[in-house]
């Protein structure tokens, strides 16, 4: 198989591509990243396994998100002796086209190309070998597995000896056609897996199911005979329940007699308990009235003491209360006293501070008026700067003009003195004459010489006329030269100056100037850096409305002004005896306070102990009040007799309880109640069973009655044939399913010896190809399934999982390329290598090339890659760059 042309139209980010692959040889396919490298193998997979109108995942992803269009697959493909150009369309519209080229020209379309296709690629293609010749970036490095690839099978079998090249493919088609057959004779009775399945599952299944029957209907038959031998013991047990339930019903009787005498003696017990409690409330309540009273004499006399001790306490708080009353006024007459000296110390503070802030605010009015006449002096020299900066036009540009024209000026001049003709005239008497516009008189022996650089006449009026015409180059010049001094007049007319030394000094005065402006603008800005000369001009404003004239700075009693530093003393003096003030005024009114505080908590105190006077006086009262009452009603005496009465009448009630008490302890009716508990339960429990027995002896007969009507006999003879001829049959289909299982384990064990013998072959090319990577000792173990299991550097032995990514994605590509180099030219596909070899480093890369170079031959070699650069060393390689869209 190769693939010859790829096209992709609306694919994913893909507007258009069309790239057409070289017949045989490495072919490297670069881009950057998201440009579609990857996405052209997968359009490749979808042209030729899906239909245009799929609905699965993958087609639906691939669907163009920029435009309502459907993606379009078109491929130019050979195939064994088939060539032929397959296109589709996903998504919207969807169409499949088909052109077979050779061996003979077809044209399909729809679902009968599609299944044409497929029917080319199963006939001509190893499909198991183009899946299995792919390194892909998202598949995991695990080792190539080359095992049912019949191409590669074939090749191995051919290069081994097995076969002649000749008869190859005919001797592998028929060992294929044999192991297909054993193959499809084992699936009748086995899966993959080896579980039974068809006949044998069959088979299996009616034995399981007769034995079942069988298993069913015996225990049908076990379950009649159990229910005869219930019924029988069923029938013993009600006649030996019989005879309990009688001896059962005369134990209850005697029982519930013992119970009856006992009940009775229970009943006198609770009246005379009942006549004990009475007698024993009334004895607790005559003792409660005799405690009562005795407390409330005891109250009494505790109520008087009391009394006696409040009225001596309250006597005492009285006379400390008009104690803390005098401190208290003593000390708010120590406070007003303070309080006065402190409002004189803040008038000697006030009067002193005013004088001090008025002699700060002249001091400060004198800074700011020298401040406010010096920026106004500079600002009058910045006004007069940028005055005199305005009168002058000229700038830099205009300079630079000046400059660059009398520059050019003089080159001209230079360049006409060079190019032009000189005149020189000698006088030989006087004489008149003009020359060019000017009418001149020389003198005898006089001489007139210029350079002319344009046409000029030479006239003596009534003798000749000479005209002077310098050459073409001098004319020139000389125009130059005009247009070069006309435009010096021009820069010179528009800075106002009359020559360029003009223009010279006037830009020396202009940045002389613009110097002085910049200082005298540096000078306002410190002087003006906190305030503007406005807020300045305020606050002298404002200082000068708050200062008095200089004769009346201070108060007539200060006879005039004052020194300073006096008043500053003065002020500091104030200060300090106010501060003191404050702290005697501090000092006595937190005297005042806690005496105040003291006053208060003792009259407070006072009123508590007066009040609590009051009350126990009030208590006092009202308890002889009540005890004279109740002796009104009781005397003690009689309290105490009606005690001693009830003590006697209570005892008498205990006596006759104890008394009957015994008489009901003899009968001992704890264990008359329990004897009448036991006969009850025993009496239930037989009748109890007596009921179950008789209920379970009727459900056996209607079994029994329902059993003989079922034929569970006839069922069990028929399971038990049904069963024989399941077991004959079971035993017929075994014995095929078994040779078919052994002939498939010869089979096998035969393709793997002969695979066996071919894997020297495989080896031998990965291990030829690998030494040109790994180095000459490069060694590898590769099993029956075509599988690299090892790798053995310079002695050293390493599993194939152990080996680092890099090396694992190297041994990868060396294999699917030695079975791309042994696999026969007519059963060739593609090596697609997506994006590889990024985990190797220079020195592998460039041996990896010469593994490329070494296997460049009949087949293809694709490469997809964005860094093109990984295999720049691969001589024989042609590059096809894509872009992106």
């Amino acid at each position: 198989m190769k693939l010859h042309r790829l096209a992709l139209t609306n694919y994913r980010g893909i507007t258009h591509r069309d790239i057409e692959f070289p017949d045989r040889g490495v072919v490297v396919v670069s881009g950057p990243n998201e440009a579609g490298k990857s996405s052209m193998l997968e359009a490749l997979d979808l042209l030729l396994e899906s239909k245009d109108r799929s609905s699965k995942k993958e087609v639906k992803q691939v669907k163009p998100t920029h435009a309502d269009v459907g993606a379009e697959v078109t491929a130019e493909i050979s195939a064994g002796p088939y060539r032929f150009v397959y296109r589709k369309r996903f998504h919207k519209r969807p169409e499949t086209e088909l052109t077979v080229l050779t061996p003979r020209r077809e044209q399909l379309t729809g679902d009968e190309a599609h299944e044409r296709v497929r029917a080319i690629l199963a006939e001509s293609v190893d499909l198991d070998l183009w899946q299995a010749q792919r390194v892909l970036q998202s598949a995991p490095t695990s080792a190539a597995d080359l095992s049912g690839c019949n191409a590669l099978s074939r090749a191995l079998d051919v290069v081994a000896g097995e076969v002649d090249d000749v008869s190859a493919t005919g001797a592998g088609n028929v060992e294929s056609l044999l192991v297909d057959r054993v193959e499809e004779e084992y699936r009748r009775y086995f899966t993959s897996t080896g579980r039974a399945t068809g006949e044998w599952a069959a088979a299996t299944a009616r034995l399981r199911a007769a034995d079942e029957e069988v298993a069913r209907c015996a225990a049908a038959m076990a379950e009649v005979d159990e229910a005869v031998r219930r019924h029988a013991a069923l029938t013993t047990d009600m006649a030996q329940l019989a005879v309990e339930t009688a001896s059962a019903a005369e134990r209850l009787q005697s029982a519930r007699n013992a119970a009856a005498a006992v009940a009775v003696l229970q009943g006198e017990l609770d009246q005379a308990t009942a006549r004990a409690e009475a007698a024993r409330s009334v004895h607790a309540a005559s003792k409660a009235a005799l405690a009562q009273r005795r407390r409330a004499r005891a109250d009494l006399d505790e109520r008087s003491a009391t009394v006696t001790s409040l009225q001596t306490e309250s006597d005492t708080a009285a006379d400390e209360l008009d104690t803390a009353n005098e401190m208290q006024v003593a000390a708010e007459e120590a406070a007003g006293k303070a309080r006065s000296a402190l409002a004189a110390c803040q008038e000697r503070v006030d009067a002193a501070r005013v004088a001090v802030q008025r002699l700060a605010d002249r001091e400060e009015a004198d800074r700011l008026t020298g401040r406010i006449a010096t920026i106004e002096r500079h600002g009058r020299e910045l006004e007069a700067v940028q005055r005199d900066l305005t009168a002058i036009t000229l700038t830099d540009a205009l300079l630079a003009d000046i400059e660059t024209a009398a520059a050019a000026v003089e080159r001209a001049t230079a360049a006409v003195e060079q190019t032009s003709a000189h005149i020189e005239v000698t006088a030989a008497a006087d004489v008149e004459v003009r020359i060019g516009d000017a009418d001149m008189t020389l003198r005898a022996g006089d001489t007139w010489a210029a350079a002319v650089g344009t046409a000029t006449g030479i006239d003596l009026p009534g003798v000749l006329s000479v005209q002077v015409i310098p050459g073409a180059s001098a004319a020139a010049t000389a125009a130059a030269l005009d247009t070069a001094a006309a435009r010096l007049a021009d820069a010179l007319r528009a800075a106002g100056v009359d020559d360029v030394e003009a223009a010279r000094a006037l830009d020396r005065r202009r940045h002389e100037l613009s110097a002085a402006g910049r200082q005298i603008r540096a000078i306002l800005e410190a002087l003006a850096a906190d305030d503007s000369v406005d807020q300045l001009r305020a606050r002298l404003a404002d200082l000068q409305a708050r200062t008095p004239a200089e004769e009346g700075l201070f108060d007539t009693d200060t006879r005039g002004s004052l020194d300073p530093a006096a008043q500053r003393l003065e002020l500091v003096e104030a200060t300090a005896a106010h501060q003191q003030a404050i702290r005697d005024c501090e000092t006595h009114r937190k005297v005042a306070e806690e005496a105040a505080k003291l006053s208060a908590k003792r009259g407070l105190h006072a009123a508590r102990l007066l009040e609590k006077l009051q009350a126990a006086q009030a208590e006092l009262a009202a308890a002889g009040a009540r005890l004279a009452e109740q002796r009104a009603a009781t005397s003690d005496d009689e309290l105490a007799v009606k005690a001693e009465a009830d003590a006697e009448a209570a005892a008498a009630a205990e006596a006759a309880v104890a008394r009957v008490g015994a008489e009901l302890a003899g009968h001992e009716p704890e264990a008359v109640a329990a004897a009448l508990v036991d006969a009850e339960r025993a009496a239930a429990e037989v009748g109890a069973r007596h009921h179950e027995v008789g209920e379970a002896l009727r459900e056996i007969a209607a079994q029994l009655k329902v059993y003989g009507t079922e034929g569970r006999k006839g069922g069990l003879d028929a399971a038990e044939t049904e069963r024989g001829r399941a077991e004959a049959e079971f035993v017929r289909v075994q014995r095929r399913a078994r040779a078919a299982e052994l002939l498939r384990s010869v089979m096998g064990r035969h393709r793997d010896a002969m695979r066996q013998r071919y894997v020297d072959p495989f080896r031998g090319e990965v291990e030829r190809l690998g030494r040109i990577v790994f180095g000459d000792s490069f060694e590898v173990d590769v099993d029956s399934s075509l599988c690299i299991g090892n790798r053995t550097l310079s002695g050293r032995t390493v599993p194939y999982e152990s080996l680092s990514g890099g090396a694992k994605e190297q041994l990868g590509i060396v294999a699917r390329l030695a079975g791309a180099a042994l696999v026969a030219k007519e059963d060739s596909v593609p090596v697609v290598i997506d994006d590889a070899l990024g985990f190797t480093d220079t020195e592998r890369l460039t041996k990896m090339a010469e593994v490329f170079d070494a296997v460049a031959g009949d087949g293809q070699v694709i490469i997809l890659t964005c860094s093109p650069q990984r295999y720049a060393g691969v001589r024989t390689a042609q590059h096809i760059e894509l872009i992106a869209g």
